[in-house]
């Protein structure tokens, strides 16, 4: 079965009558939009132990395998899923002063890639949805996804997400068993970069559960549903994405690594990426705006011609960003292409859609002279504009003006120069910004939850809200400064306590030693 073309589009270029307004639009979306929204400073605490553990494997070739950097994870094992990211990171970091800027463009990058990818796949599974309509719903799930973007590792999910549901509309379309090969590669990078490796599946397994029933219903879906024997196919190629996930520098321990960070209860009651859809107001208010517009009348409209395959997709993204916001990353794009592909055509039938699609084909169509000119250049103006805001956003000054809000930049600084303390106490979001900054010295833990499990985190988050007695932990594990906001229950101890004194303050963070 040949690739579905459906009806011919006008292209955007011609090659003697310049750009149409189409192909402006197209490339303001990328450059102007998606862009600037996903480049941000290195704000996020989780970057600097990544940061930190690349730099470890490049100057030792190996991958850590236990915890020689925290008080409560000494010794203790680490599975480090996401090796080949921080490397990678921590060698653009090392190109000098500049670094930190590239970082932050390249993660940009990373999600224009991703949202290029969704477009693609848009067009792959029903070519009749314009440009118009693409740029309309990928905006929705950039902004639902927006919050979540910057230097985050977890990047790499939406990335590598798009390019699975690129494989299974190639797969859907043309039949063509090689796209299966896809799977298993995807995998082995999943594996090496970063633990979302779970989404492979859960998107797979969606669509092989997906398209069995519509296959045994003989629902009336374009294209029509996958056939027993490629239904099958899909199955065995993801048994076979499952066994090259063992090919990591962990084997086969990365198989259950998912499960057992799942499993750390605190997540959702203190890691604030983990945290519900609900304890934010922002970001609730538009995940309910972003389900009344998009998921709902997707699943609704499209009913009877949605594939189960889609809506079990939606459902499954939509259930996952209300259980954590780190997910709202993932659920935005996918949904919003998912929502393109079947909703479009619904709307493109009504009143509405027929009096915008006269407007849609002129502004399709190149055009030469003053007018395709002006076209092109507004199309360079909105390139450097957006490359322009991105790079604002990024460059060294204004790296260092977000880290000296966000971390504590200034009280890292006095330790490093007065303090012959050893062994911090410290907020959990700072761990690995100390422990960057300072990688001679113990940080008390850091960003990696699943070197320390429940009953360490749980004894933090005591220690932090004064139910459990401060001094003793303190004196159990040897800390001999804390480093922690200047106000709070735990800095409200700290400071009655006889056996601390304050040694520095600010706005952000304080010192305190023993005394």
């Amino acid at each position: 079965m040949g690739v579905a073309t459906g009806p011919r589009l006008p292209p955007m270029v011609g090659l003697n009558r310049g750009l149409a307004a189409s192909g402006t639009a197209v490339i303001a979306f990328f450059v102007a939009v998606v862009l600037p929204s996903s480049t941000w400073p290195l704000i996020d605490g989780d970057v600097w132990w990544h940061l930190r553990a690349g730099g470890e494997v490049l100057a030792t070739g190996a991958v850590p395998g236990t915890d020689t950097w925290s008080i409560l994870g000494q010794g203790r094992p680490w599975i480090s899923q996401d090796w080949a990211a921080n490397t990678a990171m921590a060698a653009i970091m090392a190109v000098g002063p500049a670094g930190a800027t590239a970082l932050s463009v390249g993660f940009g990058l990373v999600v224009v890639a991703a949202f290029a990818v969704l477009w693609r796949t848009i067009g792959i599974r029903n070519p009749a949805v314009r440009w118009a309509s693409r740029i309309v719903w990928l905006t929705g799930g950039l902004v639902l996804a927006a919050p979540i973007l910057g230097v985050r590792v977890q990047v790499v999910d939406l990335v590598l997400s798009a390019v699975v549901v690129w494989l299974v509309a190639h797969y859907m379309v043309d039949r063509r068993r090689t796209w299966l090969l896809g799977f298993p590669l995807v995998a082995v990078l999943w594996a090496n970069l970063h633990a979302g490796w779970p989404l492979l599946f859960l998107l797979g397994g969606a669509v092989v559960v997906g398209e069995a029933v519509d296959h045994a219903w003989r629902r009336a879906v374009v294209p029509e549903p996958l056939d027993t024997a490629r239904i099958r196919d899909l199955g065995l190629a993801l048994v076979g994405a499952f066994a090259a996930l063992a090919l990591n520098p962990s084997g086969t321990a990365l198989w259950v690594y998912p499960l057992q960070t799942v499993n750390i209860a605190v997540l959702g009651r203190h890691i604030l990426e983990w945290f519900p859809v609900t304890a934010d107001p922002r970001l609730l208010g538009l995940y309910v705006v972003f389900v009344g517009i998009v998921v709902i009348p997707t699943l609704a409209l499209g009913r009877r011609t949605l594939r189960l395959a889609d809506a079990l997709t939606i459902i499954g993204l939509t259930i996952m960003a209300a259980y954590a916001v780190r997910f709202l990353l993932i659920a935005g794009p996918l949904v919003a292409a998912l929502a393109a592909i079947n909703l479009t055509p619904r709307l493109a039938a009504s009143r509405l859609g027929r009096w915008a699609q006269p407007v849609v084909d002129e502004l399709s169509v190149p055009r030469g002279g003053r007018l395709g000119l002006a076209h092109l250049g507004l199309a360079a103006a909105l390139v450097l504009l957006g490359v322009g805001v991105s790079l604002v956003k990024v460059v060294p000054p204004a790296q260092m003006a977000a880290a000296r809000a966000q971390f504590p930049v200034a009280a890292v600084a006095w330790v490093a120069e007065h303090g012959a303390s050893q062994r911090a106490f410290n907020r959990y979001e700072w761990g690995g910004y100390l422990g960057y900054a300072l990688p001679d010295r113990l940080v008390f833990l850091d960003g990696r939850a699943d070197v320390y499990g429940d009953d360490r985190l749980l004894l933090y988050a005591a220690v932090i809200g004064v139910r459990a007695d401060p001094q003793a932990v303190f004196d159990q594990y040897q800390v001999d400064y804390v480093l922690f906001s200047p106000d709070g229950a735990l800095a409200d101890w700290l400071n009655a306590s006889p056996a601390w004194e304050r040694a520095y303050v600010d706005d952000v963070a304080a010192v305190w030693v023993r005394r």
